[in-house]
């Protein structure tokens, strides 16, 4: 793919962005209109976009290269659970479990679906999705678990039934009986569901630009694990895929998928979970802040490879 496409991908989602810095600068999108909006991107935009990814001729190069997708996505999970461990491991834990999750989750659907979109039309959001699969399990079993403690593991199995049933996995489940059965779907369909999963990308950076206006930017600068943690998140861990599949032979599209979800920032839910069982949530607010301005330079660079 050639940079300067790539630069100009770029260039339209930070304006976008900016357009959001302003909109919550000027009050108008305020913290509550940002929360609507996220519930709009996750619970409506979101699901249709990776609906309308199925929508083609039935392939089964393209199903294995999906499954492969997820495979390869749940294989670098775990490695990044045993890395982020080895990493981590003597800070305390206000802040070890912010750490871990930094490096294990990347912000694959909020922000990587409208880039992979973005990038490779509709096939990155059809494979993308498959690594969003891996994400969702993985977050609400490993994730949720090392933020709460073992003592909250029934919690957790419950939590992981509402995984299941995330609107985002049910546009899954709904794609792959409309793409295995090649089920027909009328044209006035296929266009409404393809027109709000449209909104997708220009919604989540309206949004992130909303989050980013209201950050005390002296903060984000005065912390030296933000940079570290950004700079594993962002550059380490997509250049450690980078190069260990690159020897592998495998097919170029899941490849592509894969490093550019793991080249995202830091995942947004990371700060919903340090509020929600006590950890340093301002740390986590920064460290999700940080990592997504900072993408803004690293994602190029990092895609540009493949």
């Amino acid at each position: 793919m050639k940079f300067d496409i790539i630069i100009n991908q770029v260039i339209i989602l930070f304006i976008i962005m900016l357009a959001g810095v302003a909109a919550g600068k000027g009050g108008i999108i305020t913290d509550g209109a940002a929360k609507k909006l996220s519930e709009l991107l996750l619970y409506v935009t979101s699901p249709m976009m990776i609906l309308g990814s199925f929508f083609f001729e039935y392939s089964r190069e393209k199903l294995l290269d999906a499954l492969l997708v997820f495979v390869l996505g749940s294989l670098f999970f775990i490695l990044t659970i045993i890395i982020s461990k080895f990493l981590f491991n003597r800070y305390d834990e206000k802040k070890k479990p912010i750490l871990r999750f930094a490096v294990v989750f990347s912000n694959c659907g909020f922000v990587g679906l409208p880039m992979m979109k973005a990038l490779f039309g509709n096939d990155g959001v059809f494979y993308g999705s498959f690594y969003v699969i891996a994400f969702y399990i993985f977050t609400w079993t490993f994730g949720i678990t090392m933020f709460c403690g073992r003592r909250e593991e029934k919690r957790t199995v419950e939590t992981l039934k509402r995984v299941l049933l995330n609107p985002a996995i049910i546009a899954v489940y709904v794609g792959i009986v409309i793409f295995l059965l090649r089920i027909p779907v009328p044209y006035a369909v296929k266009e409404a569901v393809n027109h709000i999963g449209n909104m997708t990308l220009p919604l989540s950076m309206l949004i992130i630009g909303s989050l980013i206006s209201t950050a005390k930017f002296k903060t984000l600068f005065n912390d030296f694990k933000v940079y570290y943690i950004s700079f594993i998140r962002l550059i380490a861990v997509p250049l450690l895929a980078y190069f260990l599949l690159s020897f592998t032979g495998l097919p170029e599209m899941p490849v592509s998928i894969v490093v550019t979800a793991l080249a995202m920032p830091v995942a947004a839910n990371m700060t919903i979970f340090s509020s929600l069982f006590d950890r340093d949530a301002v740390f986590a607010s920064k460290a999700v802040t940080f990592s997504t301005m900072l993408s803004i330079i690293t994602v190029p660079l990092i895609v540009s490879l493949l």
